[in-house]
């Protein structure tokens, strides 16, 4: 077998202009052409490591950064099958496939606050300076408040306008829930004319209910004696 394995060597001495080899205390490792022209490599163990294990480490220390192939049962290289003999090739390892870069995860975008919804708009108009005297009839100074609230809503439609009216505590229940509705009415009635633009219209007296401050003084019966517009968007 040894000189079968100089032979092969001599044959790669010709073919390759020398034998690659390396050797240890433990092994000796080296290039060999087989019978069927295949280029291999043998590692021999020795020594008090009589094991594979020193003939692994002939085969790495030779291939390098390369991968050993293990070819023990190869055509043409008549191995013994003894543990302390090993035929093989160097391959380069098999690339890492590259990892793609993790996707990135888009931020969740919160939901668009809801839109407030705008506030009821509300206007009173004292009994003093917007009615005369025990009437329902709109002074000067009233109508002029009124057209002002028209031109500021131009183009605006209301889902509602409600007009309630009200009076201080003198005079019967009867009398004043009856001035309270026309009070009320007349208003509605002049901001209708003008123009105002709304889904639904509602005029209510209330007479003496609801009172906002003390009927016990004159200013406080001066501030119940009152007409609210409210304006619902």
């Amino acid at each position: 077998m040894r000189t079968q394995f100089l032979a092969v060597c001599a044959v790669t001495l010709a073919l390759l202009s020398g034998c690659s080899s390396t050797t240890g205390p433990t092994f000796n490792a080296m290039e060999i052409q087989t019978s069927t022209g295949q280029k291999a490599y043998r590692a021999e163990c020795h020594g008090v490591f009589e094991n594979g294990s020193a003939c692994m480490a002939a085969a790495k220390n030779l291939c390098g950064s390369r991968n050993v192939h293990v070819l023990q049962t190869l055509e043409g290289t008549n191995t013994s099958g003894d543990a302390r003999e090993v035929i093989f090739d160097c391959v380069q390892p098999a690339p890492v496939a590259a990892t793609p870069p993790p996707v990135p995860v888009p931020a969740s975008v919160p939901a668009p606050a809801p839109a407030p919804t705008p506030a009821p708009r509300k206007i009173v108009l004292d009994g003093k300076t917007n009615f005369d005297f025990d009437s329902a009839a709109l002074t000067l100074n009233a109508k002029a408040l009124l057209e002002r609230l028209v031109a500021e809503s131009q183009g605006a439609k209301f889902a509602a306008v409600t007009v309630e009216g009200f009076t201080d505590s003198s005079g019967s229940d009867a009398y004043n829930l009856a001035l309270s509705e026309r009070r009320a009415q007349a208003v509605l009635d002049y901001l209708r004319d003008r123009g105002l633009s709304a889904d639904r219209f509602l005029a209510k007296g209330y007479g003496r209910a609801n009172p906002v401050a003390s009927n016990a003084t004159a200013s406080g019966r001066a501030e119940n004696r009152r007409v609210e517009v409210t304006l619902v968007p």
